[in-house]
Order: C-alpha cells, then sequence, then structure tokens
C-alpha cells in the first residue's frame, strides 16, 4: 500500500506508548484498548472508535487483509506498517493475523432496564470474555462488574469475547452504586448459589432482574447473597461439584430468553 509510514524500529514513541496498552493503569488513563485479529479489527471498523492500525506484510498480501487496510484508509484511520520484529513487541498472540486496531473504550450514557448480567469477582479472563459473548448472543441489556472483577478490557478477555466487548453496554460499578442503582430502577436480584434456592428452571423471572454469577472458587460475594431476592440453583447429575462460571451464566441466560420468548 503506497504512502504508509513502516515502523521498524521498536523504540518507536507510538510502538512504544501502543505497548502500555497492555497495563490496566494505562488503559484507564488513556481509554484506550486494542484488538488483535482480522475478524474483530474488521467488525471495530465498523463503529467511530478505531484511532490507529499496526499490520505486517502478511496481512497486505492476504486479500481479505489488504481489503481491512483500504477500508481503514478510507475512513482516514492512521495506518502503520510494522516490521516483523517491532509486531511481535505488540502482539499478544502466539500465531498473529499480523493486525492490531488501538480503540477507545466504548461508552454508554444510561443503564437500561431489563436483564442485566453481574459480574461478581469474577478474576479469569476467559471467563469474562465468554460471559460477555454469550450475555450478548441471550439478549441481555448489559453486564456490571463488580469490584475484584478482571478488568473488561484485559487483552485475554477482548479476545475471548469474539467482539461482543463492542456491543454489549457493560459498566464497572462499586458496590454502593451498583445497588442505588438496582433500587432505583427496582431490579430483583437473582444469585447463583446452592444453599435455600430453587432449580433455575422452576420459577419465573420478572422483567427487570440482575443475574449475579459469583467468583469461580469462592461463589457469589456474601453482599450480595445479602441482597438477594431469588436464590437459584443448576442441577447437577455427575460427580462434579459445580459449573464454570461463563456456563452457569449462559444457562440462566437462556432460560430467561426462554421464558420470555413463550410469553411474547
Amino acid at each position: 500500500m503506497s504512502h504508509v509510514p513502516v515502523i521498524e524500529s521498536k523504540t518507536n514513541e507510538l510502538i512504544k506508548s501502543t505497548k502500555r496498552l497492555q497495563q490496566k493503569k494505562f488503559r484507564d488513563q488513556l481509554g484506550l484498548f486494542f484488538l488483535e485479529g482480522i475478524r474483530i479489527v474488521e467488525e471495530s471498523l465498523e463503529t467511530p472508535l478505531v484511532q490507529r492500525i499496526f499490520f505486517t506484510k502478511v496481512l497486505h498480501d492476504d486479500p481479505r487483509g489488504k481489503a481491512l487496510l483500504l477500508k481503514a484508509k478510507r475512513q482516514g484511520i492512521e495506518i502503520f506498517e510494522c516490521g516483523e520484529p517491532v509486531f511481535r513487541v505488540l502482539a499478544d498472540t502466539v500465531n498473529s493475523q499480523g493486525v492490531i486496531a488501538v480503540v477507545k473504550k466504548p461508552t454508554w450514557s444510561t443503564i437500561p432496564r431489563g436483564v442485566l448480567l453481574i459480574a461478581d469477582e469474577i478474576q479469569d479472563p476467559g471467563n469474562m470474555g465468554t460471559m460477555l459473548r454469550t450475555a450478548t448472543g441471550a439478549g441481555a441489556d448489559g453486564l456490571i462488574i463488580a469490584p475484584g472483577s478482571v478488568d473488561p478490557y484485559n487483552p485475554k478477555v477482548v479476545r475471548s469475547s469474539m467482539g461482543a466487548i463492542l456491543h454489549l453496554p457493560h459498566w464497572s460499578l462499586n458496590h454502593d452504586e451498583i445497588f442505588g442503582l438496582l433500587e432505583k430502577e427496582s431490579f430483583k436480584i437473582v444469585v447463583a448459589d446452592l444453599v435455600d434456592a430453587v432449580e433455575y428452571s422452576t420459577i419465573s423471572y420478572p422483567s427487570n432482574l440482575a443475574v449475579v454469577i459469583g467468583n469461580e472458587a469462592r461463589g457469589v460475594s456474601p453482599i450480595f447473597l445479602e441482597k438477594s431476592d431469588l436464590k437459584v440453583y443448576i442441577p447437577l447429575l455427575g460427580p462434579v461439584e459445580s459449573l464454570n462460571a461463563s456456563v452457569a451464566a449462559g444457562i440462566l441466560l437462556y432460560e430467561i430468553l426462554r421464558q420470555r420468548r413463550c410469553n411474547n
């Protein structure tokens, strides 16, 4: 591609500033994060959030990659070619597809009524990303990230979300903010727990509810258990103690979706 700057130095200021986005404190300071991979960068170009793109010759030699770069150029997005050693400084994957986009964090002005998923001290990036993806697929209205959870803009979360990070409204809030919001908007709080709980498929879920999925090892934190309106459990028929957090979220959200579709 003609007239595209080529970066060959690992000490280039743009490379150094982008590499800093691997750390949460710089993502928070700058309001930026990065996406890696052809499909998710293509998806990001459907939003106004992309700031700049770094790529390698491998991408430019692929017809799909070339189309991506042409689209970015038409949108006025800065694009920079990198030598392979420089690009590896930025890449978070072992077998990179040769493209990274620096993107503004999306923002949502208001938290909607409907079905919210609450990530309560979810610490595994794969779980958080899968919860974002599953909640989007199940038609949830948003995700609230409670204190003690992994940063949703962690590169591994972003990658496992498969683009959902760009589409599902999500907010990181403290406990006072969460409970103040839920009380103000008359949300019912549903927690996944085993004690004094009813089977998840035997109850009728209210229209305005927050579904709390707890920590992978400790389960739902006491503060959410104390505030809960409903406790539900998912029966386990085989010799396992619990389900993966993101799997549990998917089961509950799709039961809620099933009930809503049946009632419409």
